[in-house]
């Protein structure tokens, strides 16, 4: 189901625009996931969320669907405590020549390492780099509407998009604002996958860059995600490392900080350690453990002032 490898204009847009989803000639695939969270912390214990993917190709040109359902209650799910239904991506990816993808309509955002659907996570919550992109964007999930295209050069893929301002700020007289967003994706090595990203906006804060990192050997992997912003956030790290204990079991552990343009406002800090099962081909389980140092009462990073236990199933078609 994975499309996107990276996710404002991410490796996750870079696939889809390099390698155009696999599928059928003839018929629509229809794939998804369920996402059901259990969390001793919040309000509402247990929560569910569900997505539903449908695409098509016909000759060079995939289109693509992804429709999100939320039950009322789960973190980060619904609005006002209803349930909704809601377009996550709406898109078509057309594969112009050899080397150049054109990718047009609702899509994730590209910039940072971190793709947005629960499979494709590397922990059961997302890093404050990725709250803090998905802060800026204003439509629904870390979303950006717009226009992008793809040129493949050698071990490197570079993207650049035109898309709706991240924040959906207008003029004075009323009218759209637009972005525009670079993305440099690189794999010097085996092993070895590096990204730069950068993309503008006039508002919240401002000007956004992103390098991040991930080197994989055999059992082991490590991965950095930096972000520097114009305004508000000075910078934002996630450092995390990963194990494959055997085909079954991943142990993870993550570190953060976020440091703010106010002088007089505290670092926030959080340490989280993760741990996945295998339980069939199309169902995982997975334990996450995080506690966060927020003193300053900060919104933006997500890191909230405690400690945070979850469970989570995962199950994919």
């Amino acid at each position: 189901m994975k499309l996107l490898k990276k996710n404002m204009v991410a490796l996750a847009v870079v696939s889809a625009l390099a390698a155009p989803l696999a599928v059928q000639a003839d018929d629509a695939e229809v794939s998804g996931f369920v996402d059901i969270i259990a969390n001793s912390d919040a309000a509402v214990v247990f929560g569910a969320d569900a997505e539903v993917d449908v695409s098509k190709k016909i000759g060079a040109v995939t289109v693509r669907a992804d429709m999100d359902a939320n039950l009322a209650g789960n973190t980060g799910a619904s609005v006002g405590g209803q349930d909704s239904g809601r377009i996550e991506q709406a898109y078509f990816a057309w594969a112009a020549s050899k080397s150049v993808t054109v990718l047009g309509g609702l899509f994730n955002n590209p910039i940072g390492q971190e793709l947005e659907d629960a499979p494709n996570m590397d922990f059961t919550s997302h890093s404050t780099v990725y709250n803090i992109l998905d802060g800026q964007t204003a439509l629904y999930g870390n979303n950006v509407a717009g226009i992008a295209a793809a040129v493949a050069a050698g071990p490197a893929t570079i993207t650049v998009a035109v898309v709706d301002d991240l924040g959906l700020s207008t003029t004075t007289s009323g009218k759209g604002k637009t972005s525009t967003a670079a993305v440099v994706n690189l794999s010097p090595m085996k092993g070895l996958d590096l990204e730069l990203g950068y993309v503008t906006q006039d508002v919240q804060a401002e000007n956004v860059l992103d390098f991040n990192a991930k080197f994989s050997a055999g059992a082991l992997t490590v991965g950095l995600d930096y972000l520097a912003a114009d305004k508000a956030v000075d910078s934002a790290t996630n450092l995390w490392v990963g194990f494959n204990v055997n085909d079954k079991v991943n142990v993870k552990a993550r570190y953060e900080s976020v440091s703010f343009e106010a002088a007089a406002t505290d670092d926030s800090t959080r340490t989280t350690l993760y741990a996945t099962y295998a339980i069939n081909d199309n169902l995982s389980a997975a334990l996450e453990s995080s506690s966060g140092d927020n003193t300053s009462a900060e919104g933006i990073s997500g890191i909230v002032d405690d400690d945070v236990t979850t469970l989570e199933f995962i199950g994919t078609f």
